[in-house]
């Protein structure tokens, strides 16, 4: 595969629902532009829909300093969001969260310690804002964010761990370890910085009866939510 450099993120919305793929082995590759800390300076990359594919480069540190790489997407109409963050520093552990600009929360996220962190989220209606957050756990780190747009429900070559953005913003299902509450998770937001409230994880197993697949997986909510 290879990949194509783009423009700098600050000229991104003029542009990105002109670029051309140009073949499968072309891939264009945007660098994040700072400042993007909270949600109100998010690069902004305009309109998602089937078919875009192409690479965030970015650097997020795990201090106040650069505390959040954030990115706002629009999807056109319903659709999947594949992404995987590949870490450039081997001793640091990027995760990836799901911001919800309608409700100002960050509704799940991506926290393994794998390398790349791969994660997805389906979006059920076209018009619907969100963002895709990258934030340190350990360590200072480069970082490349792919994002593959698909179909909503269109089957990939490898099942992730998706969370769902709805048309009533119900959003779940996140491959998360139990204990992530970090500062700069709970600080990302437009509105003051509050604590978050206690979560839950719920093992779930869900059946594709289309194509006998057995799906695990791990959901969110309120520990008072019962």
């Amino acid at each position: 595969m290879r990949r194509i450099i783009a423009l700098p993120l600050a000229l991104l919305t003029a542009c990105h629902s002109h670029h051309s793929h140009g073949g499968d082995d072309v891939v264009p590759v945007f660098f994040e532009t700072e400042r993007n800390d909270d949600p109100l300076t998010a690069n902004h990359f305009g309109l998602l829909r089937p078919g875009d594919h192409f690479f965030i480069d970015g650097f997020v540190r795990d201090d106040l300093a650069d505390p959040f790489d954030g990115f706002a997407f629009t999807a056109e109409e319903p659709l999947h969001v594949d992404f995987q963050l590949f870490i450039g520093n081997a001793q640091a552990d990027l995760d990836v969260c799901l911001y919800d600009p309608a409700i100002d929360e960050t509704v799940a996220c991506f926290a393994t310690s794998d390398d790349p962190e791969r994660g997805g989220v389906d979006v059920f209606a076209g018009g619907l804002d969100f963002q895709l957050v990258v934030e340190s756990f350990v360590g200072d780190a480069s970082y490349s964010l792919e994002i593959v747009v698909l179909p909503l429900f269109a089957l990939t070559t490898e099942e992730r761990p998706a969370a769902s953005l709805s048309e009533a913003r119900r959003l779940s299902g996140v491959n998360a370890r139990a204990d992530h509450v970090s500062a700069a998770e709970i600080g990302y937001r437009k509105g003051k910085r509050a604590p978050s409230p206690a979560l839950e994880i719920e093992q779930v197993f869900e059946i594709d009866s289309e194509h006998g697949l057995v799906l695990e997986l791990m959901h969110l909510r309120r520990a008072d939510e019962r």
